[in-house]
């Protein structure tokens, strides 16, 4: 008979433990995450003041922050390893993953490629079959950062894990990613809505926006921080759900 796997509630909890008794290491990932917005919000400022035709500005904007991007990408990968380190009792510190990060983004990319064409071909087949290859693909990169399997064979080594067992997976996987999400965003809709207020309408970061040229630069200011703080925070949160499930399902039935 198979063997049962980790409840959910344990899933969101030992998360949750993780995080806050790791909070510093976190935290200085999210000031990382934070410095990098902030250049991200200058580029913008300068790019706008200096680039009135508005394809040109956004091109630049793009080539410009690309770098920021791949940065963004090194920080993953160590949130990633240091969390991995962290839940095995083990001691992490953000010098050491980011340098793990870095050494792996590479191979990083190809796989976050391969797991997206993946998808891709899924929502052409139709939605179904990207739901499949989701849930099949959800650890790979697990697989590189941790176990140091690259390319498609971190791919095929997270399917392996799947494979027999996707529904108690899948929803293992969507309970956590719910709850952290949901929680997620409405703190980050209520810090909207208290900075609104302060700002004398509560209502100003909600709504499409139809001209962001028109927009001030510290409504910019703001919306390019504080998704950001909650981004960085969070993102422990659902890797280390992601990573207390997949040691869940490598150990022997």
């Amino acid at each position: 008979m198979p063997r049962t796997l980790i409840d959910p509630a344990d899933i969101i909890s030992g998360s949750w433990k993780n995080f806050t008794k790791n909070w510093r290491l976190y935290a200085e990932f999210t000031i990382w995450i934070i410095l990098l917005s902030l250049l991200v919000w200058v580029l913008n400022i300068l790019i706008r003041s200096l680039l009135p035709d508005r394809i040109t500005a956004s091109l630049v904007f793009f080539a410009t922050t690309l770098p920021i991007s791949v940065v963004f990408g090194v920080i993953l990968a160590a949130v990633i390893d240091a969390t991995a380190k962290t839940l095995r009792g083990g001691k992490a510190d953000v010098r050491s993953s980011l340098a793990v990060g870095a050494h792996k983004l590479l191979s990083l990319i190809w796989i976050s490629f391969l797991v997206t064409l993946m998808l891709v071909l899924g929502f052409i087949l139709l939605i179904v079959p990207a739901l499949i290859f989701g849930v099949w693909y959800a650890f790979s990169t697990n697989h590189l950062i941790v176990d140091d399997v690259r390319g498609t064979g971190a791919l095929k080594k997270s399917k392996a894990l799947v494979s027999g067992r996707w529904w108690p997976v899948m929803f293992r996987i969507a309970v956590p990613w719910l709850v952290f999400a949901l929680s997620a965003g409405f703190g980050l809709r209520l810090t909207y809505l208290l900075l609104g207020a302060v700002l004398g309408d509560p209502g100003t970061f909600f709504g499409t926006i139809a001209d962001v040229y028109a927009l001030t630069d510290l409504h910019l200011l703001v919306t390019t921080i504080v998704p950001q703080i909650f981004y960085g925070l969070s993102l422990p949160l659902f890797i280390g759900a992601n990573l207390i499930l997949w040691n869940d399902l490598k150990r022997p039935s």
